[in-house]
C-alpha cells in the first residue's frame, strides 16, 4: 500500500513541476490561450495514448509503472482544474471567442492527441 502511495506521490511531484515549468515558459508567449496549460494537456494526452498502447502490448509491465506514470505523473501534469478556471475567468470577462476556443482546442485536441499517441506507439511497436 505505502509503495503505491509513494509511486503516485513521486510521479505527481514530477508532473506538477513539469507543468509549472511549461506555464512559466509558454504562458508569456500566448497569454490569452494559457499556452502552458494547453501544451501540458495535449502533450499529456499524447503520452497517455502512447502508454495505453505500451501497457496493452506488454501486459507483463508491472502495475507500479502505471501508477507512477499515468496516475502520478500525468494525473498532475495534465490539469482539468486549471483549464476550467481559465475558461471561467474568460467567461466572466465576456471574452466569448476565447472561451469557445479554449473549450474546443482542449476537448477536441485532447481526444485527437490521445488517439494520435496510441496509434503512433502501436506503429512503433510493430
Amino acid at each position: 500500500m505505502w509503495q503505491s502511495v509513494s509511486l503516485v506521490a513521486c510521479g505527481a511531484i514530477l508532473g506538477a513541476t513539469a507543468r509549472w515549468g511549461l506555464n512559466l515558459i509558454l504562458d508569456p508567449l500566448l497569454e490569452f490561450l494559457s499556452l502552458g496549460t494547453l501544451v501540458a494537456n495535449l502533450l499529456g494526452c499524447f503520452i497517455i495514448g502512447m502508454l495505453l498502447a505500451i501497457f496493452w502490448q506488454f501486459p507483463q509491465i508491472s502495475n507500479e509503472w502505471r501508477l507512477f506514470l499515468m496516475t502520478g505523473f500525468l494525473g498532475s501534469f495534465t490539469t482539468f482544474s486549471s483549464f476550467s478556471a481559465e475558461v471561467i475567468e474568460n467567461f466572466l470577462s465576456e471574452k466569448w471567442l476565447t472561451v469557445f476556443s479554449l473549450i474546443s482546442i482542449h476537448l477536441v485536441g485532447g481526444i485527437f492527441f490521445t488517439m494520435f499517441g496510441l496509434f503512433f506507439c502501436r506503429i512503433l511497436l510493430k
